[in-house]
């Protein structure tokens, strides 16, 4: 017998309704400045509440899960999933794991809504599969840190 995935209780509203409940004030107005932008330019994205991250997820139909918009007490990051790929001149993408990277934002005025629009648009134009995206990764020459070594007292 298949298994099929158990379905969710609650619909996405209520999903991202108690994802955003515990912000203050400042922290759901820059949320929700990000969410419309999102969707004003990128309507046909699917916009999912994702409780485990606490997060709120916008996903393309040919290219999967494109950005998040994760709250924190103090700060918003808007991420991209294949934020490494993306070209930043303007070096404002934060971050240094394999894949995600981010903008952060503290207040409302910090938003800027043209290079989201840009890093979205980049995203779209992607390779599809996610073994592609992989594989350019797998090409690229990270410089790596050092790990820092403890000091003997």
């Amino acid at each position: 017998m298949v298994s099929k995935k158990p379905k969710q209780t609650k619909d996405n509203y209520e999903i991202i309704s108690e994802i955003l409940k515990p912000h203050t004030k400042s922290i759901l107005e820059i949320v929700n400045s990000l969410r419309n932008k999102i969707k004003t330019s990128f309507p046909d994205f699917e916009e999912r509440g994702y409780p485990v991250w606490k997060a709120i997820g916008f996903r393309d139909k040919n290219s999967g899960y494109i950005c998040g918009i994760f709250p924190f007490e103090e700060t918003v990051r808007l991420i991209f999933e294949w934020g490494v790929l993306l070209k930043d001149p303007e070096k404002i993408l934060l971050g240094d794991t394999k894949q995600i990277r981010y903008l952060e934002y503290f207040s409302l005025k910090e938003i800027d809504t043209e290079p989201i629009q840009e890093f979205l648009e980049q995203s779209l134009k992607l390779p599809k599969s996610k073994k592609e995206k992989e594989m350019i990764i797998g090409s690229m020459n990270f410089v790596k840190k050092p790990a820092l070594k403890k000091r003997k007292s």
